[in-house]
């Protein structure tokens, strides 16, 4: 059997199937064909795999944005398809059976095969550019300065930046890199640790003369410290009680008579412009500019419960080799990672 193209009279290219028998009225496909094509419902093989894949019907069910009561029912739909069961369900766990670890490695790579290819036609053109995706407290302080770096060596890559609170929808969106503080919110993601950081205060040469220099930063007010809120989903931030009580000083400074600024991008910017001293992530306020602060008071430094993340998403992780094969993604990744950062981050 072959297949050769043939160009009509309107000049549209049609498939002529050629067989060394064909009777009139036989169809395109023909028996044994039609019976290789069985499939189950795709929405059944796609919450079976992803309730492999992630460990459960609950993260199947945020990844693919229905409930866990509609990923089970897909599952089942699946299982009365093939008359086979596939899971094991035992109170709240779930166990694969043989016939669920015999199908998972097949459907796995075809669900991969078709999202690969579907992007691929989707996209018109080859696109040069990247996507980034990150939070506001990194974009100014040390993604723009990676930006700047990384357009040196690629001038002609086109950068998209977009500033998003956590968490992102990075496969809806197209995003080809998530730079933020911390992993838990991208558990389907390949996760890579960055660098962790140590905040210490921070303030202005003139500011250091006029209130630090001397006495220390005991001697500061308390309206002159500048309180950064990390956000409800931190539980554990360097707070300026904090530091007072590693450095040994027995102080518990009122936030209300000082600054609170909400993020420590904000409360950087106030510290550079001489409104007080700032406890901010070290690695952070000299990746924009090295000497604009002028001043890195004091020791000891707090270092941050997390590492920062660059967060790839999973369809571009799986592909063999995507990250190595991507030159300008991978010098942007290591244009992030700070010259003198600690080459542990956990």
């Amino acid at each position: 059997m072959s297949v050769t193209p043939v160009f009509g009279h309107d000049g549209v290219c049609a498939m002529s199937l050629q067989t060394e028998k064909c009777e009139a009225g036989q169809s395109f496909f023909d028996s044994e064909r039609a019976a290789s094509m069985l499939l189950p419902p795709l929405n059944a093989l796609k919450a079976f795999e992803a309730a492999v894949r992630l460990g459960g019907f609950t993260p199947a069910a945020s990844e693919l944005g229905v409930s866990p009561a509609a990923v089970s029912m897909q599952v089942k739909n699946a299982e009365a398809f093939l008359g086979k069961t596939l899971f094991h369900r035992l109170n709240n766990r779930l166990l694969l059976t043989d016939a669920g670890r015999t199908y998972y490695p097949a459907i796995s790579e075809a669900l991969t095969a078709i999202s690969t290819v579907t992007e691929n036609l989707i996209e018109t053109e080859a696109r040069s550019g990247l996507a980034v995706s990150t939070i506001q407290s990194l974009a100014e302080n040390w993604v723009a300065p990676a930006i700047s770096r990384f357009r040196e060596a690629f001038p002609g890559t086109g950068i998209e930046l977009r500033i998003e609170a956590d968490p992102v929808d990075l496969l809806n969106t197209r995003t080809d890199l998530r730079i933020t503080y911390e992993s838990h919110l991208y558990p389907q993601h390949t996760q890579l640790p960055l660098f962790k950081d140590v905040a210490h205060p921070f303030c202005t040469q003139a500011f250091y003369d006029s209130h630090v220099a001397g006495s220390g930063i005991a001697a500061v007010p308390d309206a002159l410290l500048i309180h950064t809120d990390w956000g409800e989903q931190y539980a554990s931030h360097p707070t300026w009680a904090n530091w007072f009580r590693a450095a040994g000083l027995a102080r518990n400074p009122n936030m209300r008579k000082g600054l609170r600024v909400g993020g420590a991008a904000v409360a950087l910017e106030l510290a550079r412009q001489g409104a007080g001293i700032a406890l901010v992530p070290k690695m952070l306020a000299e990746a924009k500019h090295p000497a604009s602060l002028g001043v890195v008071v004091g020791e000891p430094g707090l270092p941050l419960p997390y590492a920062y993340f660059a967060i790839v998403p999973h369809s571009a992780a799986h592909q063999t080799g995507a990250a190595e094969k991507n030159v300008p993604l991978q010098v942007f990744l290591e244009e992030l990672i700070p010259k003198d950062a600690p080459e542990e981050t956990h």
